[in-house]
Formats: structure tokens, C-alpha cells, sequence
């Protein structure tokens, strides 16, 4: 396999799994085996509180790997590596820097010739751990093992991250039947999925697109009962171009009917028995009926208790 070609599949990897975990990380520390040609190699998280670091995959030696964890980070040379944003091989170095605890007790000792230091940052420029690789080769790592590094040094970083970066809403479109339109400023509407299901903007939701547009506070996940009576999740945020709607098909809770839930949701109004009936086209005491089994799965003790679950579920009925 090419380098490029392995760069990839460890991009891919990173992405998927991360390598925060000893597992994951010994994982990445092999796949950059086909990257980075190398006799050692160690990938680091960097401890804020003890401004050391924590190596999570390493094939040096383990005084080396206790050198790199509490006391790399002392010496003088480490800081200019990591100021200076970019990788560094031994041979990038002017001779009068080749000294101090990073030569005289990893690199001399052990006979390596030539190798780098790769500093991670985050998106938000935080330190968050770094690459170690060393050759008995002087050789390498060459100019297009460094450009490759520097590549993958984004996703890298990412992976070492403890905090995940913020996903984009629209990323859950296609996972697990997801799918969502934008409602633009002047009320047109765009597919962002095949799936996409324009209509459920009108009737209630419609009011709802219109108050977050205006400013007002997005609502948490809502449940949606349609006039055909399905039951739709959904979820509503805005954005610099309109209204983001994300949609899937949802099993209603607590094992109610639809039409339990179209009861509920007039309960949840304040509504009389009489007036869900008006509005739902059956007799009080049908509605009745339903009202109890609705108290009865939900485990509510009366209809303010009810209430609280369809406000909670943010349920809607159009």
C-alpha cells in the first residue's frame, strides 16, 4: 500500500474511532507504520494539569516512554517544537540546538539518526498531545512523510481531543431514517434529503418555524402527530439561512394510540372532555374513556400530571 493510500485509511479510521483509547490509539500507531517509516513511534495526550503527557500507544522502550511522558516537556527544545506549529525532524535542527534531555537521553543513547516530533493542536488551538517518531535510517522520515504528517495532523489532534467538536445538525441526515429541510427567510422550503417532507411545516409547525425565525427560543425535540396519524419526531433550529426541520418516523411513548395522544395533546391544552371531543370529532365520553387509559399508561394520577408528559414529549397534533 502507497503512503497516500494509508493516509487515507488512517484519516477514515480517525474519524470513525478516535484514539484517545489504548486500543484505538495502538491501532493508529500501526496504520502510521505504513505513513511514517520508523523504529519507534509513540502517540501522546498531553495532561494539562501536569503539563507532561499521557502516551497511549508506544513501540519504544519504556524509558523512553517515561522520558516522553514526565520529562519532554521540560526541556527547552520540546517548547520550540511546539510554538513553532509544525513538524520537526532531527535534521531540521541547526547543530547548536542538537542538546539536552531530549538528545542526551532518547535520541544519543539509543543510536537514532533522524526522526520528528509532530505538536497537535485542536480547532481551538489547545495543546493536545503530539507524535513521536525516531529512524536508525538518517534518511528518513522524508519530505513527503512530513507533508503527509501535516495532513493527517487535523484529524489526529481531533482524535486526542476530550472534547468532541461540535457536529453539524445536519449531520444526522440519513442515519436512522433522519431527514430534514431548511425553511429559508421568505418561507420557501429546501430538500436537504430524499426524504424530505415539506408538509409537515404547515399547520402547527408552522407557527413554531415562524417564532424561532423571529428570535424566540428553540423549542426542545418535539413529537409531532399528523393528521393522517402517523407520528413524527422532530427537531427545529435555526440557522443563518432559516429554519434547519429535521424529521424521522417515531413509536409513540408509554404505548399510547394516536388517537390517546391526539386526547392528550388536548388535554395538555387545558381542555374539557367536551371540547377535545368538539375538536376531535367523538363523544365526551369516548374521550373520557381515553383519558383514563391515557392516565393509566403514562402513570399520571390526573390530568395536570398528563399534562407535564405531553409537555415534556413536546407533543404537537396538526
Amino acid at each position: 500500500m502507497s503512503a497516500v493510500a494509508a493516509a487515507r485509511e488512517l484519516r477514515a479510521f480517525l474519524r470513525r474511532h478516535g484514539s484517545r483509547s489504548p486500543g484505538a490509539a495502538r491501532a493508529v500507531l500501526d496504520g502510521l507504520a505504513d505513513v511514517v517509516p520508523a523504529d519507534c513511534a509513540a502517540l501522546s495526550v498531553a495532561d494539562p494539569v501536569t503539563g507532561g503527557h499521557r502516551t497511549l500507544a508506544s513501540s519504544y522502550p519504556a524509558t523512553i516512554t517515561d522520558v516522553i511522558d514526565t520529562r519532554m516537556h521540560t526541556d527547552r527544545l520540546f517548547t520550540v517544537v511546539r510554538d513553532g506549529g509544525q513538524a520537526v525532524r532531527v535534521r531540521d535542527l541547526a547543530p547548536s540546538r542538537r542538546r539536552g534531555e531530549i538528545f542526551e537521553r532518547i535520541i544519543l543513547p539509543h543510536g537514532f539518526r533522524d526522526g520528528l516530533t509532530l505538536c497537535l493542536f485542536a480547532a481551538d488551538d489547545r495543546y493536545v498531545g503530539m507524535l513521536n517518531a525516531s529512524t536508525l535510517d538518517a534518511r528518513h522520515p522524508d519530505d513527503d512523510t512530513v507533508a503527509l504528517l501535516e495532513l493527517l495532523a487535523p484529524d489526529l489532534a481531533a482524535a486526542l481531543d476530550p472534547v468532541p467538536a461540535p457536529r453539524a445538525r445536519t449531520g444526522t441526515l440519513g442515519a436512522d431514517g433522519t431527514d430534514g429541510l431548511l425553511v429559508e427567510p421568505g418561507g420557501r422550503v429546501v430538500a436537504l434529503s430524499a426524504g424530505a417532507r415539506p408538509e409537515l411545516v404547515r399547520a402547527r409547525l408552522a407557527g413554531l418555524v415562524d417564532a424561532l425565525r423571529a428570535g424566540a427560543p428553540a423549542p426542545g425535540p418535539l413529537l409531532l402527530v399528523t393528521g393522517s396519524g402517523e407520528v413524527v419526531g422532530v427537531e427545529l433550529h435555526a440557522t443563518a439561512r432559516g429554519v434547519l426541520v429535521l424529521h424521522r418516523a417515531a413509536a409513540p411513548p408509554a404505548g399510547l394510540t394516536v388517537r390517546e395522544l391526539e386526547v392528550l395533546d388536548g388535554v395538555g391544552h387545558g381542555l374539557s372532555n367536551p371540547e377535545i371531543g368538539a375538536r376531535l370529532g367523538i363523544r365526551p365520553r369516548t374521550v373520557a374513556t381515553h383519558v383514563e387509559h391515557v392516565l393509566a399508561k403514562t402513570g399520571a394520577r390526573n390530568r395536570a400530571a398528563a399534562a407535564r408528559c405531553a409537555a415534556r414529549w413536546g407533543l404537537v397534533t396538526g
